[in-house]
């Protein structure tokens, strides 16, 4: 037998004792429970069924290259973000998504056997989440993966291949089941919010939708109710903003005014830079491509990558739903709002105002999260990290749409929960 008949023999002998025992692999055990998965609601894979096409082929060929030199899970972090920018994906659902993305390739990876396999069931569980994110795109990634098999080094018929895309599969299923039982798929029923105005605050400092285009239903009112990874909503430690009228709440109502009348040109650039609005990768796609590329300068290895970019967005899926249920417990008005209310000051902000109450800082909270679990990865760049968060939380006071106790207490939330994240996942911030 040949050198490369013995490889594809090892490699049926060592996939087939990965189908058979779920947790063996790379040695950590994995985010989810795929002891009991089902082959779920897509048939099994077959890379012949799909037809190539030429971006297909480019997307693959791409990966390919990326292999080279980056971790295995890095380039599909990558496409996920292109997705984003190319479906004007909102924040929440960023957050939401690629935290089930990364726990997927995360937990393919632990659960592969060796090196030839564990790219392609890394890929098949991320075309998998990537075809739920993205249902318009669904065979298109398919198409990704197909071709990505016909390049592959491997032979696309061996058995080895075939088992390790259809555990990958499975992988992808389990953590599409996850997001199916999470709660995000509550929401606006066509005709009013199903419990829109429940229990909120209404007084003179309440929200209300804001200049110029007065959107409504605001954002997201359900997500207080989703399902987090690790963090507990706690209504005894939710944090409290200022009392409306106190002397707090009117020196940073005033400061917003002040800095929005004498705006200088490098505060407009902080706030236009992080502003991340409809059309980019938005917040949490902006601190996984500054995880990119730190991972890309260090030389990162695939099991750290891997590790990291779950932490890092399982913290932000998290941040994102303490943030929100802070944002819906108060309901408290923007500046925009409340400048007009208070001082009769009709306010120009530097940047739109989101459709969403503004205690606390949804971006700022991001940003403590994320700057504090890329902080534990990469050390020697901790203080540089938290300088940028700093910098992103200040840019919603630049831009005009955030109090400074909105940000304050919003990158405190996004620490605390990523400091939690780590912990559970095994490290020590």
């Amino acid at each position: 037998m040949g050198s490369r008949g013995r490889r594809l023999c090892r490699c049926v002998v060592l996939v087939a004792a990965t189908l058979l025992m779920p947790f063996a692999g790379a040695g950590e055990p994995t985010i989810l429970d795929h002891s009991s998965s089902a082959p779920g609601k897509r048939a099994p894979y077959q890379p012949e069924v799909y037809g190539s096409s030429p971006a297909a082929e480019q997307q693959a060929a791409a990966i390919l290259l990326g292999w080279r030199s980056e971790p295995v899970s890095l380039p599909w972090t990558s496409l996920m973000l292109s997705m984003f920018v190319k479906h004007k994906i909102a924040p929440s659902r960023a957050a939401r998504g690629s935290a089930l993305m990364h726990v997927a390739m995360y937990d393919a990876f632990q659960m592969a056997s060796d090196e030839p396999s564990r790219s392609l069931l890394v890929s098949a569980a991320a075309v998998q989440v990537l075809a739920y994110l993205f249902p318009a795109e669904e065979h298109g990634f398919d198409r990704v993966l197909a071709s990505l098999v016909r390049q592959h080094p491997n032979d696309s018929l061996a058995p080895p291949v075939r088992q390790a895309l259809e555990l990958g599969r499975r992988v992808g299923q389990t953590s599409i089941a996850r997001g199916e039982a999470d709660g995000a798929a509550r929401g606006w029923n066509g005709v009013r919010l199903e419990w829109y105005g429940e229990g909120r605050y209404y007084g003179p400092s309440a929200w209300a939708p804001t200049a110029p285009y007065f959107y409504y239903p605001p954002d997201e009112p359900f997500a207080p109710k989703w399902k987090t990874w690790f963090w507990q909503i706690d209504h005894r430690a939710r944090p409290v903003p200022p009392a409306f009228s106190s002397a707090r709440y009117l020196k940073d109502l005033q400061e917003v005014i002040d800095i929005q009348q004498t705006l200088t040109a490098d505060q407009l650039r902080i706030a236009k830079f992080w502003v991340d609005g409809s059309g980019s990768m938005t917040p949490p796609g902006h601190w996984n491509q500054i995880g990119i590329e730190l991972v890309r300068k260090a030389r990162l290895d695939n099991q750290r990558t891997v590790a990291l970019f779950a932490m890092l967005n399982i913290a932000l899926a998290d941040t994102f739903i303490a943030a929100w249920d802070v944002k819906y417990y108060y309901w408290t008005a923007r500046p925009i709002t409340m400048a007009k209310t208070v001082y009769g000051v009709d306010l120009k902000t530097a940047i739109l105002t989101p459709p969403f109450p503004s205690y606390l800082s949804g971006h700022a909270a991001f940003s403590g999260a994320a700057a504090t679990v890329l902080g534990d990865f990469f050390p020697q760049h901790k203080v540089a990290l938290d300088a940028m968060a700093q910098e992103a939380a200040m840019s919603r006071l630049y831009g005009g749409i955030h109090f400074r106790h909105d940000n304050e207490d919003g990158l405190a939330l996004g620490r605390a929960v990523a400091a939690l994240t780590l912990r559970k996942l095994g490290r020590s911030p």
